[in-house]
């Protein structure tokens, strides 16, 4: 087992923090603060939620005809894909280095520690497998 001094621990115990409120954050983002929206009868209406405020706010700040807006809708609605692709990618690798920095904290924790620590993180941020209670990390 590997021995931690107290600094050691401090900044894994931060830096796992941080990375937890990462994926806290970026989790209530998809979930909660940016749903798909349900399509409607308009081509413009199947951009997300989140894209369309973003128009709006665009047509508000510079001024853009209602053509401007249809071809910036357009643009949005073009690179949808190629954003859902990124956010998939980054969404992976913090759920990595969740995982990672959730099995060292483990390693320094004894049993009822770690079980609370599953309590704890299921309770942050709901329950999944990667802290489900029981040994399987």
């Amino acid at each position: 087992m590997i021995r931690l001094t107290d600094h050691a621990r401090a900044l894994l115990a931060v830096l796992s923090v941080f990375v937890m409120g990462i994926v806290a954050g970026c989790t209530l983002d998809r979930t909660i603060l940016a749903p798909p929206n349900a399509a409607t009868a308009t081509e413009h209406s199947r951009v997300p939620r989140d894209h369309d405020a973003v128009l709006a706010e665009l047509v508000a700040e510079l001024g853009l005809s209602a053509e401007q807006s249809a071809q910036v809708g357009e643009i949005f609605a073009g690179h949808h894909g190629e954003l859902e692709t990124t956010w998939a990618k980054v969404h992976a690798s913090l759920d990595h280095a969740m995982r990672n920095a959730t099995t060292e904290i483990e390693a320094v924790l004894d049993s009822a520690q770690v079980e609370r620590l599953h309590a704890w993180l299921a309770k942050r941020h709901g329950p999944t497998p990667h802290h489900a209670p029981g040994p399987e990390h």
